[in-house]
């Protein structure tokens, strides 16, 4: 099991999920990383606290939230902010992850990952709750780029471009999701090798890779690829993988299931999908090293 990833190949692993703790314990060794959803840690329970610290020391791990919300326009929830310092202190993690959404309106939960406006406005309120989070942890912070059902009208910048300001307001990293930017390249004509392009060098702390159905309903004008982390990786997303890791150096990453937990061999098979297409970017870099040596 590797412990420390070279330049060109970050560490690969896992979403842990307490109903496939003994499973993903008989298999430890298959994977460099674990990622710990905060929220599971912090909410979950003794039984979860106790199964996430037993990992503690014996594999790499990572801390994911999905409750922080802070694209809610409204001051940050800061004692969701102190179960997230227990949490880093506890499990020994050295990063923090949060994805770019709301997901709650003062005083109702939506359970959902939402957009944001991308427009200054939003950017303005953004920005001192990226910067209060790394003033609040000692910890590097990285936001996630979502899979969005809608967007809004009024948007005054692309994708690319409103993340792109904020990492030249506060220096936050990116978790970069491949399936989300697959998934939103196929609902709303994203280009997803575009948005690639435009990140810039060493942004990308971590990768994020699932997989889910495509949904056919009929109010919608054609089927809509939905995010649910319920299937393997698509081949699209791999691509992807494959095109983020010849620009980006991430320190990891990690496949993600939310469903289907039975599927252990698919799940393995993911990670070695994962583990072939870093290594075709890492003989790509070791190839265009050795040609700038002769």
């Amino acid at each position: 099991m590797s412990t420390t990833p070279s330049s060109a190949s970050p560490l690969i692993g896992i979403g842990f999920r307490v109903p496939i703790a003994k499973w993903t314990l008989a298999n430890l060794q298959r994977f460099d990383v674990l990622e710990i959803t905060v929220d599971h840690y912090v909410k979950g329970g003794e039984y979860a606290r106790k199964a996430i610290r037993n990992l503690v020391d014996r594999i790499p791990l990572v801390l994911h939230g999905v409750g922080l919300s802070i694209g809610t326009d409204a001051p940050l929830d800061e004692r969701y902010l102190d179960g997230v310092a227990e949490a880093i202190e506890d499990l020994k993690v050295p990063s923090y992850s949060e994805h770019l959404a709301w997901t709650k309106v003062p005083g109702i939960d939506i359970a959902n990952l939402l957009p944001v406006p991308k427009t200054r406005a939003a950017a303005d309120m953004l920005i001192p709750k990226i910067q209060r989070v790394q003033a609040r942890l000692p910890v590097p912070f990285s936001i996630e780029n979502i899979s969005y059902v809608f967007d809004f009208p009024d948007a005054e910048m692309s994708d690319a471009e409103f993340f792109n300001l904020l990492f030249r307001e506060t220096g936050v990293g990116m978790l970069l999701d491949v399936e989300n930017l697959f998934v939103n390249s196929r609902n709303h004509g994203v280009d997803p090798r575009a948005f690639l392009d435009q990140l810039p060098a060493g942004v990308v702390t971590g990768v994020h890779a699932a997989g889910g159905p495509l949904v056919h309903r009929p109010y919608l004008d054609a089927p809509f690829h939905a995010d649910n982390h319920s299937q393997p990786v698509p081949e699209q997303a791999l691509e992807l993988l494959e095109y983020a890791l010849d620009r980006q150096r991430p320190r990891t990453v990690v496949l993600e299931r939310d469903n289907d937990f039975e599927q252990g061999d698919e799940l393995l098979a993911d990670v070695a999908r994962i583990r072939r297409q870093a290594g075709k970017a890492a003989t790509k870099e070791r190839a265009a090293d050795d040609a700038q040596t002769h």
